[in-house]
């Protein structure tokens, strides 16, 4: 439960601060905001398609929902993570706000850290999980020679 806990506070900071904190003034710099979104939304989607209601905030994994390795995870292990991650820094780059982007470091770090220990846990669950590992990327694809 901690890490839905620290996952709610992190992402109620960074609302605070896309909506209370000041703007900067990053001139066009700020619409490449707008194909983080997109792509986030493109990663992110599919994948909470996959879990349907099966979906949980726990880094435990779901018997009921087997080891997804087709769609979106067929490249990335965890393209929900890369997706919020893509989202929040859309975010905070079209509203140029400097703390929406710091948050969402923090929140980069946080997801790092969650996906490891569910990685661990899914190791444990599913013996196949160590080459679906070696085969794809956490956040990002990984480049085949």
């Amino acid at each position: 439960m901690l890490w839905v806990a620290v996952q709610a506070v992190l992402f109620l900071v960074y609302g605070y601060a896309l909506v209370a904190t000041p703007s900067a003034d990053w001139g066009v710099l700020r619409w490449l905001g707008a194909p983080l979104i997109l792509g986030g939304a493109l990663l992110a989607v599919p994948a909470l398609i996959a879990h349907g209601r099966k979906l949980t905030p726990l880094p435990e994994p779901n018997r009921a929902l087997g080891l997804k390795t087709t769609g979106v995870y067929a490249s990335i292990r965890h393209p929900m993570y890369t997706g919020l991650l893509l989202l929040t820094f859309g975010l905070a780059a079209l509203f140029q706000k400097p703390w929406g982007i710091a948050l969402s470091g923090a929140l980069t770090v946080f997801f790092n850290l969650k996906a490891r220990e569910e990685e661990r846990r899914l190791r444990q669950c599913y013996p196949d999980y160590i080459d679906y590992q070696r085969m794809t990327g956490r956040f990002l694809p990984r480049w085949r020679r």
